[in-house]
């Protein structure tokens, strides 16, 4: 009996994909070899095949279409597939954007796959912010109201479908007074997001870091920077800090008491110089 070949439509890593392909052809053919691969393709290198699923090298244009044909993948599957190859490949978060939407475009996979909710929650800041704003904002239905309230503020329209979201996600839900309220007072990471979500929501939240330089008196603000040099076991303590630092300001966001205003708090910590070595 042949071995089940995996439904391209249920991958967004094409790497893994081509993995479990890989183990199914060889389970029916035991000639179909990393060395067979790479010569049906055209590559120099015996060991080409083995590079690419470990993300050792590109895989690029004219090979992607190859390896395509040999796997005979049908015309929307192709067309998945060197979706999946751009977006597996892009070098931005910009390029990443680009192509996860045209994954979700695609209208054989399966949404939950991805995460659409989810990807569209993490692509703008103020979903967040709503989202905290609502543990304490008797919110009823008033949009507009709603929108003034954030800073910077949004459009009615905005809010509106921000607040369908959040319902959709099971974020928040009305109660008994018709206030819409957080299911949970603190949103905790799902294992299950994916990177992309989670750099597009540090980005928005960095602008708006940038942008608070200006809009708001330092007395409102904390904003500052220090230019240090590290051995590698002091970063990672430096890691260990901040993230203790983060479980104290969620401590404290749990405290009861009547709060007044939403905040956001932006840690970063990146190389300005590239290693070096010893000599």
């Amino acid at each position: 009996m042949p071995a089940q070949r995996p439904d391209i439509f249920q991958f967004t890593d094409f790497r893994e994909y081509l993995r479990l392909r890989y183990a199914a052809e060889k389970t029916d053919s035991p000639r179909f070899s990393h060395r067979f691969v790479a010569e049906k393709v055209g590559a120099s290198s015996t060991g080409w095949f083995s590079d690419i699923l470990k993300g050792r090298i590109t895989l690029t244009g004219v090979y992607s279409v190859k390896l395509a044909k040999l796997l005979e993948l049908k015309p929307n599957e192709e067309d998945f597939f060197q979706t999946l190859v751009h977006y597996g490949q892009a070098g931005s978060l910009e390029e990443k954007n680009h192509y996860l939407e045209k994954i979700l475009a695609f209208k054989e996979l399966k949404i939950d796959l991805v995460g659409k909710d989810k990807f569209e929650y993490y692509s703008k800041w103020y979903h967040a912010a709503i989202r905290e704003l609502l543990l304490f904002y008797p919110y009823r239905g008033d949009f507009a109201d709603l929108a003034r309230r954030l800073s910077p503020s949004i459009r009615p329209e905005q809010a509106k479908k921000a607040v369908q979201l959040l319902d959709r996600l099971n974020l928040i839900a009305v109660d008994p007074n018709g206030i819409y309220r957080p299911t949970a007072a603190i949103l905790k990471k799902d294992a299950a997001i994916k990177s992309i979500h989670l750099e597009n929501f540090l980005k928005a939240n960095m602008e708006l870091g940038v942008q608070a330089l200006d809009r708001y008196p330092k007395e409102e603000r904390d904003i500052s920077s220090v230019t240090v040099s590290l051995e590698a076991e002091d970063f990672e303590k430096a890691r260990e800090d901040i993230k203790a630092l983060r479980k104290r300001l969620l401590a404290l966001s749990e405290k009861p008491g009547t709060k007044k205003r939403v905040y956001q708090c932006n840690f970063q910590v990146f190389p300005l110089s590239r290693e070096v070595e010893e000599k």
